[in-house]
């Protein structure tokens, strides 16, 4: 019907602009049924971000409607090209591609009665050339041994940290040893495991899309076990993958018994594989007055273990030492980390004696001169002794042959004379008209002792016999 009433007129064009406000803020409802109320789409405020965003999450789960919300939508109403919008159908969106610009994104949600609603998202992304990444590398750290694995974690701003390129870089003058576990050196956390006692300097170093970076240090300190270095290494002939817990305590009792503590003070401070058929135990004891002298424990388990109760414990020991070098190499050298052996200096050398028949321990007790001197002294004496006793043993075989021997032949016949008359032209005595004869065996020149006949030795002996009973006294 018309309406004439002026005043009437203008409530409803009040009310109409009331109306038209609603709209220009950019929502849109429309109502099936008297009894819905429709749903409502929330998109959240509008944004700025900062590049480089590798992607982009809209988030729609806050819209609501009294009977539920059946379908989503999802779309780029205005912004630069190369967009990509992923679940658009779902209450959370994910737009990659995103660039410096403005956009404008828009929600569509529907209830089951069909009414929908709309709400629009505004997104600005200034350019990223004004912004630098800024590294953080979670500062300084200690540790202490035998704890000797960290974690660094690292975090940046001014940039999306998913769009960001992580680096970790050791310093050149950080220790060499500790492992970087995972693969984490280009991860935003740096896990690290088997530090060794010195201080490492981390670089972290993070470089966005645009290729602009920045860069954080971080410093860890390894501090020295109390005691550490009173620790003994007994290496073992066993794989370290053959030993179990039971065998490992067993050895622990059996070490504490054969250095009479109890098991409680003696600390297992690593087991770890030296070969692929031996293994390393490292261990300390800790007494009333605190850690036991590691050069003690040392001397006791090698005068036992190795010589004396070699089959003592569960495995064959190979080797004790102590882990840290303690030897004082006598004042005249330094003792090598790795070996446990003493370098001497210039002019010095190792005490054989001692080392090979004492106590065993490595020295510089020697000076090298005396060590020459005594050598050149040792070896004259001893060709002096060989040729003086060579030189008594000739003398004597010489004394031996010299000296004259005498046989007495008696009732001989003329045959017997003639065998025993020289051939040289000596002049002898007549022999026929003695009763007894004696000849000298220097006179003969004869290398024998004795002269015998011949032909008839048993007569010869005979005569002798007799000859020599009825002179008598003749040699006297």
């Amino acid at each position: 019907f018309p309406v004439k009433d002026k005043t009437f007129q203008t409530k409803i064009n009040v009310l109409q602009l009331r109306y038209m406000k609603q709209i220009s803020i950019k929502k849109s409802t429309s109502q099936v049924g008297g009894s819905n109320r429709g749903p409502v789409a929330v998109v959240g405020p509008d944004r700025s971000l900062s590049l480089p965003v590798s992607r982009l999450l809209l988030n729609g789960s806050g819209s609501s409607d009294d009977s539920g919300i059946v379908s989503y939508r999802w779309e780029a109403v205005s912004g630069p090209p190369g967009l990509r919008l992923d679940d658009a159908d779902q209450p959370v969106a994910t737009a990659s591609g995103v660039r410096a610009g403005r956009y404008t994104f828009r929600l569509t949600v529907a209830d089951q009665e069909g009414a929908t609603d709309s709400a629009s998202l505004t997104v600005k992304v200034p350019e990223g050339d004004s912004f630098l990444p800024v590294a953080h590398a979670s500062g300084s750290h200690s540790l202490t041994l035998p704890n000797n694995s960290l974690v660094l974690r690292g975090s940046v701003t001014n940039a999306d940290q998913t769009a960001v390129h992580f680096l970790w870089i050791r310093d050149s003058q950080s220790p060499a040893a500790g492992d970087v576990l995972y693969g984490s050196d280009t991860q935003p956390s740096l896990y690290l495991a088997n530090l060794v006692e010195g201080t490492y300097l981390f670089q972290l170093k993070v470089t966005n899309a645009q290729g602009r970076s920045g860069s954080a240090t971080a410093t860890v300190e390894v501090r020295p076990e109390p005691g550490g270095g009173e620790q003994v290494e007994l290496e073992m002939l066993v794989s370290v993958s053959q030993v179990s817990v039971a065998q490992r305590d067993t050895v622990v009792r059996q070490l504490a018994a054969l250095i009479h503590v109890l098991d409680s003070d003696l600390h297992v401070r690593a087991l770890q594989g030296h070969s692929h058929i031996s293994t390393v135990l490292r261990f300390s004891v800790h007494g009333a007055s605190g850690p036991l002298s590691a050069s003690r424990l040392v001397g006791v388990l090698r005068s036992q273990l190795l010589f004396e109760k070699s089959d003592y414990l569960l495995f064959r020991v190979l080797r004790v030492d102590t882990v840290l070098c303690l030897l004082s190499c006598s004042g005249r050298g330094q003792c090598d980390p790795i070996t446990k052996q003493c370098a001497c200096d210039p002019f010095w050398t190792e005490n054989l004696i001692r080392r090979y028949l004492g106590d065993g321990e490595s020295n510089c007790e020697w000076r090298v001169l005396y060590v020459i001197l005594t050598s050149f002294v040792l070896v004259v004496l001893i060709l002096s002794l060989g040729w003086t006793f060579i030189c008594c043993c000739k003398r004597r075989q010489t004394k031996a042959r010299k000296k004259t021997k005498y046989t007495i032949l008696d009732n001989m016949d003329e045959q017997e004379r003639v065998e025993l008359r020289p051939k040289f032209s000596i002049k002898h005595r007549s022999t026929e008209h003695n009763s007894s004869l004696m000849m000298s065996e220097s006179e003969l020149d004869s290398d024998q002792d004795t002269i015998f006949s011949r032909d008839r030795p048993v007569r010869s002996r005979n005569r002798i016999s007799t000859a020599a009973a009825r002179n008598g006294d003749a040699f006297g």
